[in-house]
């Protein structure tokens, strides 16, 4: 509840602009010499006056979205008869239709458009039958002449100011929205980067343990160098998660491409399937995200093969040939498309590729295996 009124009575442009107008009247009637304080009359109406200036300095938004209906017909109501009092007190004198102009702000705020715009006409002709009792009739014309375009300055103003708030308001949610919206892609983007860069290690140094763990008893040297293998996958994965780190933070100089590909497709060699590389064209130099996709692709490939294919030989081509277009070729001589995982890994090659504008082909061949074809224009 607390909290309520502090936000109630915020300053905001509207609260601090009510009394302000209201104040300006007052000084209007008393350089005139319309109000005197030595009078009752005087005394009272300065005090209506501070009352209705209080009231005026509620935040006409809060008090529309979260006080309800109710609440902001009350609040229209006071106000409405405590102008009607400040206009009765002060005889309309000098310029204290003033004080009639805040109110017609509350109401194009608060209420429905045809609402407001017919409660605001009531409110002019309400200040023009005070004049006109007070000042006598012969006043009216006139005086309605002379204060209508400020009621219709009022209005319009109003109304604009809202619709900019309004504009203002959904700018900020849609700039919350990229906001998120980049979070979440940045979340991807590294999930991607984690099963790229370790799932592949984890998976070889995986498959080397099992290896020795199945032939220990019969083959202790070959199990040995399994163990070996896999321990030398390890420490290449600490490599990679460094080098990936320092693809974040984007201080780091990669190797070439066609260098770190053959280190892969070297790692990846042995133990039931037998993977070459092969570079054709004259190397150029991409870049770092074209680089960065090519090489995640190749390591998610051979991790495919690796764990689905159980096939003999796997190859890797790195084709510079085409001058408008960079390729990587995984093919291996396994069981095809029904060995191949559609998860999570595939999917991120798409997304990765994708958003470079590339093409990925994943199909089995015509003579049997598997081929995963990534293109992208460098």
């Amino acid at each position: 509840m607390t909290s309520s009124l502090k936000r109630l009575f915020r300053p905001c442009p509207v609260s601090l602009a009510f009394p302000a107008t209201v104040a300006l009247g007052y000084f209007s009637g008393f350089w005139q010499g319309a109000i005197d304080l030595g009078t009752h009359r005087g005394r009272l109406c300065l005090a209506l006056g501070v009352l209705y200036s209080v009231l005026g300095a509620i935040d006409f938004i809060f008090l529309r979205d979260h006080l309800g209906g109710k609440a902001t017909a009350l609040y229209l109501l006071v106000q409405g008869c405590l102008l009607i009092a400040v206009l009765a007190t002060s005889r309309v004198s000098a310029e204290m239709f003033f004080c009639a102009l805040p109110l017609a702000v509350a109401l194009v705020t608060l209420l429905a458009p045809a609402a407001a715009l017919s409660w605001v006409a009531i409110l002019y002709a309400m200040t023009v039958a005070a004049s006109g009792h007070y000042r006598g009739m012969g006043s009216v014309a006139p005086f309605a002449l002379s204060t209508l375009p400020a009621f219709g300055f009022v209005v319009i103003f109003t109304r604009i100011a809202m619709r900019e708030q309004s504009a203002r308001a959904r700018a900020e949610s849609l700039s919350a929205e990229v906001e998120k919206l980049a979070v979440i892609q940045e979340r991807n983007r590294l999930a991607r980067e984690i099963h790229d860069s370790l799932g592949h290690y984890l998976t070889t140094i995986h498959v080397q343990l099992e290896a020795a763990r199945a032939i220990h008893a019969t083959e202790p040297a070959r199990a040995l160098e399994a163990v070996g293998k896999a321990q030398d996958l390890a420490r290449d994965a600490l490599v990679e998660v460094r080098r990936s780190v320092g693809a974040l933070r984007a201080d780091w100089d990669p190797a070439p491409l066609g260098a770190r590909m053959g280190e892969l497709a070297a790692s990846a060699d042995g133990w039931g399937t037998a993977v070459s590389m092969e570079v054709l064209g004259e190397p150029r130099i991409l870049a770092p995200a074209v680089e960065h996709a090519l090489f995640r692709s190749t390591q998610e490939g051979l991790t495919n093969v690796r764990k689905h294919a159980k096939a003999r030989s796997a190859q890797v081509v790195l084709d510079y040939t085409d001058p408008g277009r960079v390729c990587v070729c995984v093919t291996d001589d396994g069981r095809g498309a029904a060995g191949q995982s559609a998860g999570i890994g595939l999917a991120g090659i798409r997304e990765r590729i994708g958003a470079l504008e590339g093409r990925v082909a994943a199909e089995t061949q015509p003579g049997g295996g598997f081929r995963l074809k990534v293109e992208i224009p460098a």
